[in-house]
């Protein structure tokens, strides 16, 4: 065997070996155009997203359906129980929308706040006062939208590198498993498998990326 051949069997062996790995993270299906991550998987991001977001104190997968997040916002704690619905893929950002399942809940130890929560609900419907979630995020109704810079998603340029810009991504969380839907077929050689792993492999204890 050539020096040539050798390399690429190690190379794909090597490869396979990543795969195996991975598989304890991600699933996929290329002929339904489907990728799914593991609850295991979507846990790990829910940990990188409270270690970046000042205003997200919790979230975490919900049992049957979707995620649910509290966000503090000047001694009042916003509960919200949601699902992702769409992703859209840009050149340096990425588009999110997401379906409230119910009306966002509010909590306060202070009386004073206590009587503006009762206001908001009366007057304002339990929608969410402006100021309370980050300004990537505006709230439409039942959906949530949201717009972050591609490069602070490692995960998705992993997975997604190399779908075109506009590509979009339709997305479905039930019990834990974050279920992707795509556009265009994708296999193992379309995934950055070394980032993939190095990334679900970091333990996000808040310690990397510091609020």
């Amino acid at each position: 065997m050539s020096v040539f051949n050798k390399l690429k069997a190690t190379f794909q062996e090597s490869r396979k070996l990543l795969q195996k790995t991975l598989g304890e993270y991600i699933m996929f299906s290329s002929q339904a155009k489907q990728l799914i991550l593991k609850e295991k998987t979507v846990l790990l991001l829910c940990q990188q997203a409270e270690s970046r977001v000042d205003q997200l104190k919790s979230l975490q997968t919900h049992p049957e359906e979707g995620l649910t997040a509290t966000i503090e916002h000047q001694k009042v704690l916003v509960q919200l129980h949601f699902t992702p619905e769409k992703i859209t893929l840009n050149q340096d950002s990425l588009e999110g929308e997401i379906r409230l399942l119910k009306s966002p809940q509010f909590e306060t130890e202070s009386i004073v706040y206590r009587s503006l929560i009762a206001g908001w609900k009366v007057f304002l419907g339990g929608k969410i006062p402006n100021g309370a979630l980050p300004k990537e995020v505006r709230i439409e109704k039942d959906k949530i939208y949201y717009t972050f810079p591609r490069n602070q998603l490692q995960v998705a340029d992993a997975l997604f590198h190399s779908l075109k810009n506009g590509s979009a991504l339709l997305t479905n969380l039930k019990q834990g498993d974050l279920i992707v839907e795509t556009s265009e077929t994708l296999s193992w050689n379309d995934f950055k498998l070394q980032n993939l792993l190095q990334i679900l492999t970091t333990k996000w204890t808040g310690v990397e990326t510091e609020k």
